[in-house]
Formats: structure tokens, sequence, C-alpha cells
């Protein structure tokens, strides 16, 4: 994904879960979300500079703020929205309610790649290479360097059929959709998910962008 694509991408998280400081008047359980909201997004706005390549990589600042987006994601998201809280100044969509396995099942992908960006933060902006070091008697020698996100290698996994376009909501994305869902789906049954060790972290932190975008654009009005 390149620089320029990332940036989109993360636009559009930020744009979506900024709108969250317009709602005035909001108390209880839908101002608890909506801080939960702004602290994701205050975590990803952190790392977003790192992500492109346009500041120095932290590796300690990429695993804090994957695990502040693990700690208002999952279980700890879905609690927030129980049956009854839509309507007023929330954005929440009744179909939250409708579709309940759903929603939980996207809050918990979230919770997961979260998790995993804290997991795959030392291995910076390039996934280590499973051959390295196999010439020293097959020992694995750590990478040098990183290479900037337009190198980072494309990883295929859940929320990787959306295509820029798609995820800022020009186009349709059903279809996309329900490949995201589905994999949500199946990994909360317990299938195989990604081995985070081995992804570079522009790769979580992008899934990351994809399960929001996917989570917005079938859960929250004005989307």
């Amino acid at each position: 994904m390149t620089s320029k694509k990332m940036a989109m991408a993360t636009l559009a998280i930020w744009t979506a879960a900024g709108a969250v400081l317009a709602h005035n008047g909001a108390t209880g359980v839908v101002r608890e979300r909506m801080e939960g909201m702004v602290a994701m997004r205050d975590a990803l706005r952190d790392v977003t500079p790192m992500m492109r390549g346009e500041a120095p990589y932290d590796v300690a600042r990429v695993v804090e703020a994957g695990r502040a987006i693990a700690a208002h994601a999952g279980s700890e998201m879905t609690r927030l929205f129980p049956e009854g809280s839509g309507g007023g100044v929330s954005y929440a969509k009744e179909a939250i309610w409708q579709e309940r396995e759903t929603f939980d099942a996207l809050a918990d992908e979230l919770r997961r790649h979260a998790e995993g960006l804290a997991k795959a933060a030392s291995n910076g902006l390039t996934a280590p290479d499973p051959h390295a070091g196999m010439a020293m008697g097959g020992s694995m020698a750590g990478h040098e360097g990183m290479m900037m996100p337009d190198a980072a290698p494309a990883q295929a996994g859940p929320g990787s059929a959306f295509s820029v376009a798609q995820l800022l909501g020009v186009e349709p994305r059903r279809r996309a959709e329900r490949k995201v869902l589905a994999a949500a789906s199946a990994e909360s049954a317990g299938a195989t998910g990604p081995d985070y060790a081995t992804l570079a972290a522009p790769e979580v932190f992008r899934r990351i962008g994809e399960a929001c975008a996917a989570c917005h654009g079938r859960f929250r009005a004005g989307s």
C-alpha cells in the first residue's frame, strides 16, 4: 500500500471517529462509547506518520497504540451498545441490534488486529525475512533497516478486499464487506488467523483501518 493510499484510508477512520466530538449532550453509555472511539482515533493518529515513513519509527509507541485500541474493542466495545441505546445524539444504526452477531464479530476482529499490532510492532515497516540467516547455519538474523510503506508486501487477510475508494465510501462495497464479515466470523469461530508476529506493522495497521471501515459502513449512520 502506498503512502498516499494509507493516508486516504486512515483519513476515513479519523473522519468517522472524529464525528463523535460533535455529539454535544451525550450522556451515560452513549457518551462512554463516544469517548472510546475518540481514544482509538487518537491512538491511530499518533502512529500514522510512522506507518507512512514521515516520522521516526518508535516500537514502544506502536505497542502502546495497539494496546489502547484493543482496550476499547471486542467485548469492551460491544458492552457499550445495550439494547435501546440508539437514537438521540447517537449515530448507531438499529442494524447493530438486528445483526448483533455480526457487530460482535467485527468488534472482536478489531481487538485481534489491535493486539496483533502490538505483536508486530518490533518488525517495523517491513516483515521479517523467514530465510534470513540461513547461510549462517540456519540461524535467524535480525533484519536491518526498514523499507518504506510503498514497498511493504501486501498480505491477504480479513478486510484486504477493500479498495481505497470502498474504504472512503465512494463506491459500493457490499461484496467486499461480505468477505470481511465472513473472515471475522471465521476467526471468531476459532479458525486460524494471521500470525501477526510475521507481519509488518503497516500491514496490521491497514487491517485495523479496514475493520473500522467495515463496521462504520454497516452500523454507523452517516457513514
